[in-house]
């Protein structure tokens, strides 16, 4: 007996559409249906083909990041072990710690582990370094 595994949208990330067409990753336009079946999304008119090759996009801007202070906000003076993170400082003093890969911020929870952890890093290892 075997399992096939079923290949969705390479777009499509825990319930959002995170095609290139899209200014901001939303979940308006999921039809879980189509997203998750191994053809049918290729249909959907955001549907691009993934490169090959991945492109390093730039730092994402503060006044788009969805910050919510008590889980995100790190002490003044905190670092990232991690290559692909970066501390930024924002308004009232505040400074938040993000993944570059993920594109989001890191909560305060998670920011030991990453510098604890970062090179067993399961979306370091999919990133050419």
């Amino acid at each position: 007996m075997y399992i096939v595994k079923c290949m969705p949208c390479p777009w499509y990330f825990h319930g959002v559409c995170t095609s290139p067409k899209l200014p901001d990753p939303t979940e308006d336009v999921v039809a879980v249906e189509r997203c998750t079946s191994e053809t049918a999304y290729r249909g959907c008119s955001l549907f691009v083909e993934p490169s090959n090759r991945i492109t390093k996009k730039a730092s994402p801007k503060k006044e788009r990041l969805k910050i919510y202070a008590p889980i995100h906000a790190i002490p003044q003076g905190t670092g990232i072990e991690c290559p692909y993170g970066e501390i930024v400082n924002i308004e009232n003093g505040y400074s938040i710690a993000i993944c570059k890969i993920l594109e989001r911020p890191l909560t305060k929870y998670e920011l030991p582990l990453c510098n604890k952890y970062w090179r067993e890093c399961p979306y370091r290892a999919i990133t050419p370094i």
